[in-house]
């Protein structure tokens, strides 16, 4: 998939976008049936939605942002907040003279689709989100542990709670693949402005319509997280994955696609 760049004052992002390369300094057309954004996790990067953008890219103009910090993105942080992150997709978008997208987001990246359809309303027709919790995530142990590591005191660790119940060891390695090439200075801010950021009481103002996505193994994030934010708002519905895990995208591409389809229209 074509990689390109765009730039934020000094800043520049990486995206990968389906269909016909451009020259550098020309952003690819987004005029190609509906626009979709995909935004990874913490820690993650665009290319954990890479069966996302085969599939779209046959017939739509999808597009996966790296986060600054993250992937082939400049910056030694990431986001500072979900609302800087949120206003700086649009932005994306704005440069990428898209109309409307349907935006989709994973973990935290949901809790930024979600953030994005509140305070940039015009930039987004729809909203899905896949292991996202809209309350504030209870990372405690999990942030203690990134401290250690980032002091130095312990290694990273690679376990299966992110995973189905009997686990794709191909997705495992892929998801921690990419996972350890961003900075776990940067994947302990995620998490820290994942915890700490609480949409609850602003959903039921979310005009568009919504699709809640929730793996029936997520042992990562609650099923009753995505149940909470279909309740909230007035056009949702939740959809739990069955043999999914928390990368419910990567476990079951076809199922999350499925859902993804449906609102294109």
């Amino acid at each position: 998939m074509p990689t390109k760049y765009l730039y934020r004052s000094d800043l520049a992002i990486s995206y990968e976008h389906a269909g016909v390369t451009t020259v550098p300094g020309v952003v690819p057309a987004m005029d190609r049936g509906a626009a979709v954004l995909f935004i990874h996790g913490t820690g993650g990067n665009g290319r954990l939605w890479s069966r996302q953008v085969a599939h779209f890219g046959e017939r739509h103009s999808p597009i996966a942002v790296d986060l600054p910090g993250h992937g082939r993105s400049g910056g030694l942080d990431g986001p500072a907040s979900v609302d800087e992150a949120a206003a700086l997709l649009a932005n994306v978008l704005e440069q990428l003279a898209s109309p409307p997208a349907v935006v989709v987001g994973h973990g935290l990246g949901g809790k930024i689709a979600l953030a994005m359809a509140l305070d940039h309303a015009s930039r987004v027709r729809a909203v899905v989100t896949v292991g996202t919790t809209a309350a504030p995530l209870d990372a405690a142990d999990e942030i203690a542990v990134l401290r250690d590591v980032v002091r130095g005191r312990r290694s990273q660790s690679f376990d299966t709670p992110l995973f189905a119940a009997k686990p794709d060891m191909t997705v495992m390695r892929e998801v921690w693949g990419e996972i350890v090439k961003t900075d776990p200075r940067v994947r302990l801010q995620d998490l820290q402005v994942y915890a700490g950021c609480d949409l609850r009481s602003r959903l039921s103002s979310l005009s568009v319509p919504a699709r809640i996505l929730h793996g029936a193994d997520d042992g990562y994030c609650a099923r009753s997280c995505g149940e909470e934010i279909a309740a909230a708002i007035p056009d949702a519905r939740f959809e739990s994955v069955a043999d999914a895990g928390h990368v419910a995208q990567l476990e079951q591409p076809q199922r999350v696609n499925a859902v993804i389809e449906g609102l294109l229209g």
